[in-house]
């Protein structure tokens, strides 16, 4: 599916900057999570600026985007593991984003996507813990992934099978 392009990509890349030299000359301290929601946002009004027939409703009872009428939601992260709330169990096309970002909050991205069902998600062996989660070592064995910029190294280190997230 064509959520993420070189256009978007950009577009994300020069946003993220903008806002988070905002954040830092307003002196707002934010939390990774915080950050992630934030990136997420950007990822969603690119998406839907560059890409024909998407669209971003703004409602957390909508998925993230519609590319035409295909449901997209994205979920983003500083780690290497995704999480997921009561929406994220709806079956759909979901994109991964991971990030990182320099001094000057120059970003770098991970992101893929792959079509999903409620069973694909991880549910919590917590009963106090709600959230679903899905990794990257559920990406490397997904056979249906498209990486839009950076991928996944596997390789083995002894018996160990390691994955290695690599961003651009």
């Amino acid at each position: 599916m064509n959520v993420i392009n070189q256009e978007v990509l950009n577009g994300i890349r020069a946003d993220v900057k903008k806002l988070f030299d905002l954040l830092e000359e307003l002196d707002l301290d934010t939390s990774e999570k915080q950050k992630s929601e934030l990136i997420s946002g950007l990822v969603e009004n690119n998406v839907a600026k560059f890409i024909t027939d998407a669209h971003a409703p703004k409602l957390d009872s909508e998925p993230d985007l519609y590319i035409g009428e295909q449901p997209v939601e994205i979920k983003t992260t500083a780690g290497e593991q995704w999480r997921g709330g009561k929406f994220s169990k709806r079956p759909g096309y979901y994109v991964f984003v991971s990030w990182k970002m320099d001094a000057q909050h120059n970003a770098e991205f991970f992101m893929a996507g792959t079509q999903m069902e409620e069973s694909d998600w991880k549910f919590s062996k917590s009963k106090n813990y709600y959230a679903t989660t899905y990794g990257k070592k559920e990406l490397a064995a997904n056979q249906d992934v498209e990486f839009f910029t950076g991928n996944l190294d596997v390789y083995t280190r002894g018996k160990k099978q390691c994955i290695r997230v690599n961003y651009a």
